[in-house]
């Protein structure tokens, strides 16, 4: 065989930075590109309540200027004056008119404010409230998928740590097992074919353990790029896989869900907006109201500036708009009803998401007692083979298989115990967090 050119080993994992379940959590919510995203579109919605309020005040400006202009010139008059009643007919007369320059300084101060406007304004800011809690319920939705996320990501690493705890120990039993069969045939009491098989099987082993350390040292660096650490940050988690006690009754998480859930509350908040969207597309033939009115001055002396006051209430009524507004309600309306039947789309997918991750629980929770069963089973059995080959009585074949079953229930009880934890992670996704902004 050719010689295997020179290639780094497989590093170690676990000696780094150290990084609880909480710390992973709180640094991705954070840091997470997406949930910023999320965050910002909810300050911007805020932006939007306030500047459909501001609709509902009062409005106040001031407006002045200064106009020069040129003296106009002088006119002259003539004509007749005739007055019968005193004698006199036709007295012809002469007059001269100088140009007058009107005041160059005008000031106005408006004051407006909308007394009704067929509630238009009152749904803008119904729609813009309802659009921030839609907006506020896409944050929740998307901190709690980047915390499952990390959930799945910290807990994945954990697992690979602890299988490769497992291939160590399938590779120390190895050892012992070549080291045992290596002086029965020093001694003569075992033929050199018992020792093949043991260092077969420690060559075995030994691929194993590398197999799961490259599967760690990939786990860590997902783990990492999930928390938006470099991504060849050595990590050390500290929190290990428990196990929580599972919640008892699949129909009070589902009550939970259909309570929590940030997207069915999303859903709600659209049918709100869609409501007063039907009302605002309808105030199109309302009338309006406006109060305007405030005091003026054109003064060619800024020290006295005489003042007058005006003031006008205007209506204004769309007679006729060929149809406009009643194809506007009618959309509005139909866009109420498309809404209405996404929300039970989102109800029925939120109900079916809290079952089958409860299934799975239920699944792994079986699946990791099967597994700790033969695990035990499996110890037993590595036992009574080797015994019975150092009393002669049985052979190597028996010691490797053992060996290799015990490593199989030994990757069997960490694989188990990360589904659970996974399982239990996914029921809290599914029943909904309470994370607001």
């Amino acid at each position: 065989m050719q010689p295997v050119p020179p290639v780094p080993p497989v590093p170690s994992v676990g000696a780094g930075q150290s990084l609880t379940l909480l710390d992973a959590v709180r640094r991705a919510l954070e840091q997470n590109l997406t949930v910023q995203q999320s965050a910002l579109q909810v300050a911007v919605a805020r932006s939007q309540v306030a500047q459909a309020e501001a609709g509902l005040l009062p409005t106040l400006g001031l407006a002045g200027g200064y106009t020069s202009q040129t003296t106009p010139g002088s006119t002259a008059l003539t004509g007749q004056i005739t007055i019968p009643s005193l004698g006199i007919n036709g007295l012809p007369f002469n007059a001269i008119t100088t140009g007058q320059v009107p005041p160059p300084w005008a000031f106005h101060l408006t004051f407006a404010y909308p007394l009704y406007t067929g509630n238009a304004l009152q749904d803008q800011v119904a729609i813009a409230q309802a659009t921030l809690r839609g907006q506020q319920s896409a944050f929740t939705a998307t901190a709690g998928q980047t915390v499952l996320t990390v959930r799945q990501a910290y807990f994945n690493y954990v697992q690979s740590e602890g299988q490769v705890a497992a291939a160590q120990r399938a590779v120390d039993a190895s050892q012992e097992n070549v080291r045992v069969t290596q002086a029965q045939v020093r001694v003569g009491t075992s033929p050199e074919f018992n020792l093949l098989q043991a260092q077969v099987q420690l060559a075995t082993a030994q691929r194993n353990l590398t197999q799961a350390k490259a599967a760690a040292v990939l786990a860590e660096q997902q783990l990492a790029a999930a928390v938006n650490l470099p991504i060849s940050t050595p990590i050390d988690a500290t929190t290990p896989m428990g196990l929580p006690t599972p919640p008892p009754d699949v129909e009070d998480l589902v009550k939970q869900a259909l309570s929590n859930r940030a997207e069915i509350a999303q859903a709600q908040a659209t049918i709100q907006a869609d409501q007063a969207s039907i009302d605002l597309a309808a105030s199109g033939l309302r009338p309006n109201v406006t109060l305007s009115g405030g005091p003026s001055a054109a003064t060619n002396d800024l020290t006295h500036s005489p003042v007058a006051w005006s003031g006008t209430i205007q209506l204004t009524l769309a007679l006729f708009d060929g149809g406009l507004t009643h194809a506007k309600v009618e959309q509005a309306r139909q866009q109420l009803n498309l809404a209405q039947v996404q929300l039970e789309q989102t109800q029925q997918t939120v109900e079916e998401q809290v079952r089958a991750a409860y299934l799975n629980l239920q699944q792994a929770a079986e699946s990791l007692v099967s597994a700790q069963a033969g695990f035990v089973a499996a110890q037993e059995t590595l036992r009574i083979a080797n015994v019975r080959f150092a009393a002669g009585v049985g052979t190597q074949l028996d010691v490797v298989t053992a060996i290799q079953a015990l490593t199989n229930a030994d990757a069997a009880v960490v694989a188990a115990l990360f589904q659970y934890n996974l399982a239990l992670a996914q029921i809290d996704q599914a029943v909904g967090y309470k994370i607001t902004l």
